[in-house]
This record gives C-alpha cells, structure tokens and sequence, in this order.
C-alpha cells in the first residue's frame, strides 16, 4: 500500500451519529494529550489502581508471573503485579500524548540508543525486520521510534468504522500502518528495501509455532520471523522500550541472523525478549493470556 492509498482510506470519514460521539470523545483525548507530562503520569496511575481492582486480570497477570518467575517470593510477585497495574494505567493516558503531544514536548522525557546498529543495516540496501513486543506503553514507544526509524506496522481494522476512523488517523501522526497482516505482503515490502516494526509475542495457537524456552519454561513462539526474513532478504534487528527514570529509553540492538533451525532461532528471539523485559519487568504485557497453548499434557495456568 503506498502513503496516497494509505491516506486516502484513512480520509473516508464514515457517516452517523457515531461518528460525531467519537469525535467528542477523541477530542476529550486530544485535551487530555496535550496536558503536562506529571500529569498524565498522575492520571496514569489512578486508572492503574482503579484496573487492579478487576479481579479476573489480576488473576491473569499474577499466573503469568507465577509461571516466569516462579522462584520469586510471592510478596514479591504481588508487588510486580501492582507495579504492572499503574503502568498499564499510565500507558492508557499516555496513548493521547503519542498521537497528539507536540514532539517537542516529549523530547526530555525520552532516549533512543543504538542507531549506529539501524544505519549500518540502512546501508546494506535490504529491508529491516524490526522484532519488537508489547509493552504497557506501546503506542509511545512506536510514536518515539518513529521519529528515528523508517518503518511499518500493521493495524488489524476495527470492526467499528467510526472507531478505526479515529484510531487510524491518530496513529498516523506519527506512524505508517499497513492493514493486511500476512507474509506474502510483508515479504513484498521487504524485497522493496523498506523496514517493518513486528511483534511476535503473543499466543497464536500452534499453528505456525514452536515451543520454545522462554524464562525456562515452553512458550509458544512464532516461527513466522524467521520465514518473513528469509522471504523478505531482511536484516534482523530488535528493538528494546522500556522506562527509566522517568524516561522512555528506545534501543536499536545489534543484528541477529537467524540459522534455520526453527527451535535454535525462536530460542534466540526468546532470549532477546527476556533480556528487554529485564529492564522493566512491570511494563511488559503481563494482561494478555500469553500461555493459553501450552505442549499436550500440560495442565492451564489459568484456574
């Protein structure tokens, strides 16, 4: 899809009265956007308190660790897990700094690190896979990378046209979407010389995957980067987002290759997962049921 064709379904403004809530609605978060970051912070965080209180999530997220992390004590676990709570609540708020915070506003309250990884892969002329995952920030984390990277990311439509009208024409501000998600696409845009920003780290079924070691247990793990690579002639480079000190720090790794071996590189992709949620362990996106597919034989983890 080029940027013209992107555009223009983006400018087929859908009609009802729908249309009009959505529009009071976005333009509350437009508001709320361009407030002063301590106080999207503050607003952050009593929305995270506010979610903790769901207790079907809570249970969600407090399996998840216990299944990662199971030689933490359980205090420390249950810290980890109201930790999660506020940044999830604070990444709410933040999703209307990323689409309509002036850039300007934002540079003291980030870093990017690492370019000399993206230039070197510019210049070998083929297209990059940027691996990236979840986090309770993303969508400024991928506001910020685009700022300095060049690349992609697709958007799964919502079924709501009202909605999807707003969610894409704020996600444009600052980055390109692609809607179809599959790998011929993908690999075409590849060949073309031009970046993509994937992320592979949520459960898919087993279709297409391998269970692979993740934190020391069996995580199912797409097998679809390496295929994408391969098809695409790309450049394999993760990139880590995590906060610190009151920072969004943006980090191009070095380039990883993959060998073939589907459980040789899906543990690689793992491995580099591990060490980026290292760096803040309370921001990944410990909210979403990461380990529905377990090997046969395995008893749920969600009781």
């Amino acid at each position: 899809m080029t940027k013209e064709q992107q555009q223009a379904t983006i400018t087929k403004k859908p009609k009802g009265l729908s249309v009009h809530l959505y529009a009071v609605l976005f333009g509350g978060l437009k508001l709320i956007g361009r407030l002063p970051y301590p106080v999207i912070n503050f607003l952050g965080t009593a929305i995270g308190k506010l979610l903790y209180l769901v207790k079907s999530r809570r249970k969600i997220v407090l399996a998840n660790l216990a299944y990662c992390f199971p030689q933490m004590a359980e205090e420390e676990r249950a810290k980890l897990c109201k930790d999660h709570f506020k940044s999830l609540g604070i990444g709410f708020i933040e999703l209307c700094a990323a689409w309509y915070k002036p850039f300007k506003d934002l540079e003291k309250y980030h870093e990017v690190r690492g370019l000399e990884h993206y230039e070197k892969a510019k210049q070998s002329g083929q297209g990059i896979l940027f691996l990236g995952y979840h986090i309770t920030s993303l969508e400024l984390a991928g506001a910020l990378m685009a700022k300095y990277l060049d690349f992609a990311a697709f958007y799964r439509p919502n079924k709501n046209p009202a909605l999807d009208y707003h969610i894409q024409k704020g996600r444009n501000n600052r980055t390109q979407t692609l809607g179809r998600n599959d790998i011929r696409t993908i690999g075409k845009w590849l060949k073309a010389g031009k970046s993509i920003w994937f992320m592979p780290d949520q459960d898919m079924g087993t279709k297409s995957t391998v269970f692979a070691p993740f934190y020391g247990k069996p995580m199912a793990t797409l097998n679809s980067p390496i295929r994408i690579a391969k098809i695409g002639n790309a450049k394999v480079l993760p990139v880590s987002y995590h906060k610190e000190n009151g920072k969004m720090i943006i980090e191009v790794l070095p380039e990883i290759q993959f060998s073939g071996d589907d459980l040789a590189d899906c543990t690689l992709m793992n491995q580099v997962l591990e060490e980026s949620i290292n760096k803040g362990p309370e921001q990944y996106y410990w909210v979403h049921r990461r380990f529905k597919t377990l090997p046969e034989g395995m008893d749920s983890i969600y009781k």
